[in-house]
C-alpha cells in the first residue's frame, strides 16, 4: 500500500470498527497519522484497512485538516447507516467466492467513490451476519449459515431484552420493594447472593443484570428483599448459606409417628423407676437427653448413675430417620429459633426425660470410694421414670430445704477436686453470656457457668462421658476420643476469674483432638474421654451409644473404627457449623441490642487490658460482653491488667462487626 501525506484512512484501533484518520508521513512500515481529536498516533501499516485513492485533504492547516476529517467521518457515516447488507448478499449469494471490498463496493457505488468503499467497510464491519471476512476480503454466507445466523441474533436479541427488563425489574425492586412477576423466579438466586456473595452461583444473566442496576452486591441486595418483605429485617441468612433444613420431609415425620406408637421391648432392662432421678437443665430446654441419680452407700462410698436418652434402641442404623440425623449431625440452637436433629415428636416427647414420664435410657453406673476414687464402671440398659425436670435457678432455689440435692451438689464439688488431684487443670472461668429473643424482646443474662447445681450437672456428665471412654477402651469398642495433650507446667490461674491470668493461661493450652486411641484429656484430668450424653442433640454420641449397646448385649461392635472415623468427621463437622451458626446469631442479637442502646446513649463498658504485645493493637476483655475484644492502640499510655472504659464506636449488623475505642478511667 502506497500512502502518502493526505491520504485519509480507516485504520484498525482498540475495537472491532474502523477510525478514520489522516496520513502525516508513512516509512518503514509505519504510518503517523492525525486523529479526529486533533492528537496523532503512529500504527503499522498493516493496521490500515481502507485509503482514499490518492491525498484528499491538506496537512499543512491542521485545524482545517481536523475540520476536513470530521466532515469526511459525517459523509461516511451517513452512507453506512443507509446500506442494506442483505440487498447486496441477496445479489451476490449464488456466487460463493470471494471480493475483496473495492469489487463489493462498484457492485453499490460508483467507482473509486472512496468515502462510499469506507462507509461500506464500515458496515461490514459493524454487522458479519451477511459476510465473512478472511485475508481482508468478504464472502457471502450460504443460505443455511444465514438463517441460522438469524436464529442466533433472534436469541440473543431476545436474551437482551430479557437482560434489559430484569435490570429495570431489579431496580424497581431497590427503588419501591417490589417484586415484578419476572423476579420471583429469580428470588432464590438473590436470597442465595444475599446470603454467600461471591459464593453465590447465580446465572450470568441475573448476574449482568444486576450489574447493570448497580445492585450486585450482598448488603444491597438484602436491603432490597427486607423492603420487598421476602427477608425480614433480622433475618437468618447462615440458614441459607449452609442449607440449613427447617422442616422434616413428611416421610420423616411418618416415621417417627410410627416409633411413637411402637411398644419397646423392656424384658432385658433394669427397672430403675424406683429411684430418683431428676433432669436439670437450661429453662428454655425442651430436648433433656440427661437425668441423674444419686446415692450414699454403706461404708462413704457414693454411686452415681447418669441416665442418658436411649434413642438407639429406636432409631435403627440406615433409616430414614437416621439418615436424616447424620445429614443434620447436630441441634442448632440459636436466641430466636432452633432446629433439632430429630423431629420434636421425638426429641421433645417420646425421647425426652420429661418430668413424671417413664423412658428407656441407658445408664452409667459409677461407684466411688469414700474418697471419690473411681472404683467400678458399669453401663446397662434401663427403664426409669424422672421424678422431676426443672431449670438451674430453679434447683438451685430448693438446695437450703433439700438435703439431697445439697449432698449431690457437695459429691460433685468433691468429684471436682479429685479431678484436680489427677491432674486437671481448674481455672474459673468468665461469666456466661445467655441470650435470647422472647417476644420480640431481646433478653441478654449472665450467669457463672460453674455456679451450683449448673456446675453440679456439668461435672455428673464429665465423669459419665469418662465412663463411656473407659467402657470402650477396656472392652477393645472401635470409638473415637476426645484427646489433649499437655505437660506438668500448670498455669497460674488465680481463685476467682481474672481476665489477664485467664487470657495468658488459656494460650498455652493446646487444642482437642479426635483420636481413635484413647489418650489422657490434659484439661479434665482424666485417663480417657469421649462424648455420649447428648444423643438426641449429636449424632455422634448417637454412634457411640449403638457401639456400647451392641457390646452390652453381646453383639460385635456395629461400626468398625474406619467406619466410625468416617461418619463422625461428617458428624463434628455439623457440630463445628452448628457452633458457628449459634455464635453469629448470638452475635448479631448481642449487637442489635447494643446498637439500639446507642439511639438514645453512648455506650461505654467496663474493660480490662490483657495484650499489650502488638506494635497497633490491644487486646482487652469486656465485663458485659464476657469476651476478649481488640482495638486499634489508643492515644494513651495502657499496661496490662489496667481498667479502661471501652466505647462503642460502630456496628454492623450485616457483616457483624463491631469497633471499639478505649477511654481512660
Amino acid at each position: 500500500m502506497n500512502l502518502a501525506a493526505g491520504y485519509i484512512v480507516e485504520f484498525s484501533a482498540k475495537g472491532s470498527q474502523p477510525e478514520i484518520a489522516a496520513v502525516l508521513s508513512a516509512a518503514g512500515g509505519n504510518v503517523r497519522l492525525y486523529l479526529l481529536n486533533g492528537k496523532e498516533t503512529t500504527v503499522t501499516e498493516k493496521k490500515i484497512m481502507h485509503a482514499t485513492s490518492r491525498p484528499a485533504i491538506s496537512i499543512a492547516d491542521r485545524e482545517a485538516c481536523r475540520q476536513n476529517l470530521i466532515n469526511a467521518n459525517e459523509q461516511r457515516k451517513s452512507i453506512a447507516e443507509s446500506l442494506d447488507l442483505g440487498e447486496l448478499h441477496e445479489l451476490l449469494s449464488e456466487e460463493q467466492r470471494m471480493f475483496n471490498l473495492k469489487e463489493l463496493a462498484e457492485f453499490l457505488f460508483a467507482p473509486d467513490d472512496d468515502n462510499s468503499a469506507a462507509a461500506l467497510l464500515r458496515q461490514l464491519c459493524a454487522d458479519k451476519l451477511y459476510f465473512k471476512n478472511k485475508n481482508d476480503c468478504y464472502q457471502p454466507v450460504s443460505s443455511e449459515e444465514l438463517a441460522a445466523a438469524r436464529e442466533q441474533l433472534a436469541r440473543k436479541q431476545a436474551q437482551e431484552e430479557e437482560e434489559n427488563n430484569l435490570t429495570e425489574a431489579l431496580r424497581q425492586l431497590e427503588r419501591t420493594g417490589n417484586v415484578s412477576d419476572l423476579l420471583k423466579d429469580q428470588l432464590n438466586d438473590l436470597k442465595n447472593l444475599a446470603a454467600c456473595g461471591e459464593e453465590a452461583k447465580i446465572s450470568k444473566r441475573l448476574g449482568n443484570a444486576l450489574d447493570r442496576a448497580s445492585l450486585n452486591d450482598p448488603r444491597k441486595v438484602f436491603q432490597a428483599l427486607v423492603k420487598a418483605g421476602v427477608f425480614n429485617a433480622d433475618e437468618n441468612l447462615a440458614i441459607i448459606r449452609y442449607k440449613l433444613p427447617l422442616a422434616f420431609a413428611p416421610e420423616i415425620l411418618a416415621e417417627a409417628e410410627a416409633l411413637s406408637k411402637e411398644t419397646p421391648d423392656t424384658s432385658r432392662r433394669r427397672d430403675l423407676r424406683s429411684q430418683r432421678i431428676w433432669a436439670i437443665d437450661t429453662p428454655d430446654t425442651r430436648d433433656r437427653d440427661d437425668a441423674f441419680s444419686f446415692e450414699l452407700l454403706d461404708g462413704g462410698s457414693f454411686l452415681l448413675q447418669v441416665h442418658v436418652a436411649d434413642p438407639a434402641e429406636l432409631i435403627k442404623p440406615d433409616s430414614i430417620l437416621d439418615k436424616e440425623a447424620a445429614r443434620r449431625g447436630s441441634s442448632v440452637y440459636m436466641p430466636d429459633q432452633r432446629i433439632n436433629m430429630l423431629p420434636a415428636a421425638i426429641s421433645e416427647e417420646l425421647l425426652s426425660l420429661n418430668s413424671g414420664e417413664t423412658r428407656l435410657a441407658l445408664t452409667f453406673s459409677l461407684t466411688f470410694s469414700s474418697d471419690c476414687e473411681l472404683s467400678q464402671i458399669e453401663i446397662f440398659e434401663s427403664i426409669i421414670h424422672i421424678e422431676k425436670t426443672i431449670d438451674y435457678d430453679t434447683a438451685d432455689s430448693m438446695l437450703p430445704d433439700n438435703e439431697w440435692l445439697r449432698q449431690a451438689l457437695t459429691f460433685a464439688e468433691q468429684l471436682k477436686g479429685r479431678r484436680e488431684k489427677m491432674g486437671a487443670v481448674m481455672f474459673p472461668r468468665q461469666p456466661e453470656l445467655s441470650i435470647k429473643v422472647r417476644d420480640g424482646e431481646i433478653v441478654i443474662e449472665q450467669r457463672n457457668r460453674e455456679d451450683l447445681t449448673q456446675g453440679m450437672i456439668a461435672e455428673f456428665m464429665i465423669w459419665a462421658n469418662h465412663a463411656a471412654a473407659e467402657f470402650c477402651r477396656k472392652n477393645s469398642i472401635p470409638c473415637l476420643y476426645r484427646v489433649q495433650e499437655g505437660d506438668d507446667n500448670k498455669p497460674e490461674f488465680g481463685n476467682s476469674f481474672d481476665p489477664v491470668l485467664f487470657f495468658s493461661a488459656i494460650r498455652t493450652f493446646r487444642k482437642t483432638t479426635v483420636s481413635q486411641e484413647a489418650g489422657r484429656h490434659y484439661s479434665l484430668g482424666l485417663s480417657a474421654y469421649t462424648q455420649a450424653t447428648s444423643p438426641l442433640r449429636r449424632y455422634s454420641d448417637l454412634l457411640i451409644h449403638r457401639q456400647i449397646k451392641a457390646a452390652i448385649n453381646g453383639q460385635p461392635p456395629l461400626y468398625s473404627q474406619n467406619e466410625l472415623a468416617q461418619a463422625v468427621l461428617i458428624s463434628d463437622s455439623a457440630v463445628s457449623r452448628a457452633d458457628e451458626i449459634m455464635r453469629d446469631r448470638e452475635r448479631y442479637f448481642l449487637h442489635k441490642h447494643i446498637k439500639t442502646r446507642q439511639k438514645s446513649e453512648e455506650v461505654v463498658f467496663d474493660g480490662t487490658v490483657v495484650d499489650t504485645g502488638s506494635v497497633n493493637d490491644v487486646v482487652f476483655y469486656v465485663d458485659f460482653l464476657c469476651s476478649f475484644k481488640h482495638c486499634r492502640r489508643p492515644s494513651f499510655d495502657v499496661v496490662v491488667g489496667q481498667k479502661v472504659g471501652v466505647k462503642v464506636n460502630q456496628i454492623d449488623l450485616f457483616d457483624g462487626t463491631i469497633r471499639f475505642d478505649l477511654r481512660q478511667r
